[in-house]
């Protein structure tokens, strides 16, 4: 913890196909769950709860997002975007509702851009060397049954099954609620944005403006969406058919 080293032993991942359904019929519908030495798992959980204290202390931790924290849940998450949906309706206003889902958001943190953010958020000298040298000559192996492949290097991916993976992904994208003007939830790697207008052609020409500021902030960041399930919603009091 000193001297900022993670041992290249620790960070050897065993990585076990989970299945997403009953039935999987290809590798996407597989969850990859990395298992790790027990020690890196400790020395992980001691370096989480610092650097979560340290996050907390300087309320540094997006305040919209409610996934993959203590005390916050789905709940807590829908009831300000119920609260504020009954208020547009109320007041006669559209809301347009978007919900987007980011593909493979976790095999796709880019180590270089995690690396500089947590240099932006105060994380620097030894602890960023910490982090740095933990995210480093990763080594992964598939294993199935009594079958394994060969050992690979990763480049980008925060492992699933690390004890720190959720926080070091929060961090990634802790920034996307200032990349527009839409109203941002968040709940791990499921993003609802939102926005309301009292005329459908704005609201409609501004919700496209602010998609594109959304895309931008996607490709900087080289995240994608899983277009299988992200989708949109308009909401009114008004008894009316519009097209998109």
């Amino acid at each position: 913890m000193t001297t900022g080293e993670f041992p290249d032993s620790w960070k050897i991942a065993h990585i076990t196909p989970i299945p997403k359904i009953c039935s999987p019929s290809s590798s996407s519908e597989y969850r990859p769950i990395s298992v790790l030495p027990v020690l890196s798992k400790l020395f992980e959980k001691v370096l989480y709860y610092r650097v979560y204290s340290y996050l907390t202390e300087h309320n540094l931790i997006n305040k919209r997002q409610y996934g993959l924290r203590e005390n916050h849940s789905t709940e807590q998450a829908i009831t300000p975007i119920y609260d504020e949906l009954l208020r547009n309706v109320n007041n006669k206003l559209i809301t347009c509702f978007l919900f987007l889902d980011l593909s493979k958001a976790f095999d796709y943190c880019e180590h270089e851009i995690l690396l500089d953010k947590l240099c932006h958020y105060g994380i620097r000298r030894v602890s960023h060397k910490l982090l740095s040298n933990c995210l480093h000559n990763i080594m992964q192996c598939t294993k199935i049954g009594a079958f394994k492949s060969s050992y690979k290097r990763i480049s980008r991916w925060v492992p699933q099954g690390s004890v720190i993976s959720p926080l070091l992904f929060h961090i990634y994208i802790n920034d996307i609620t200032k990349a527009s003007s839409f109203r941002t939830t968040l709940f791990a790697d499921d993003i609802n944005l939102h926005m309301s207008n009292s005329c459908f052609n704005v609201l409609q020409t501004t919700v496209n403006l602010e998609l594109c500021k959304i895309d931008n902030w996607l490709r900087a960041n080289e995240l994608s969406l899983n277009y299988n399930k992200t989708n949109f919603m308009l909401l009114t009091s008004q008894k009316q058919s519009y097209f998109i």
